[in-house]
């Protein structure tokens, strides 16, 4: 869309950002290493519960990618952090921000 005819003209999903007063950042055209972390959540996510699972709806989807994201998150051990969680993690090296994160 923003190289059509009317680059002020927005997309349904602008329109969605806007509504719900959130900030959609994008990489630079030609520059696909810079949104590399996101691929490899991504290719985590797929092999590991999408394509492994069927579900009914869309809604059991959310949900069942809400539990994996939990287990992700705070059960499953990472070989890159030292066998250690994402949230032990954060919590041993960002206690400043996981502190005030519980004050909120």
């Amino acid at each position: 869309m923003k190289l059509s005819a009317h680059p002020e003209r927005k997309s349904a999903f602008e329109k969605q950002v806007f509504e719900l007063d959130l900030l959609h950042g994008t990489i630079t055209p030609g520059c696909p290493w810079q949104n590399g972390i996101i691929e490899r959540s991504n290719r985590t996510d797929n092999e590991e519960l999408f394509h492994r699972e069927k579900f009914s709806s869309s809604e059991e989807r959310k949900y069942r990618f809400k539990l994996w994201e939990f287990e992700y998150n705070n059960r499953r051990p990472h070989q890159a952090l030292g066998c250690k969680t994402p949230k032990e993690v954060y919590f041993s090296e960002y206690r400043f921000h996981s502190y005030a994160r519980m004050l909120n």
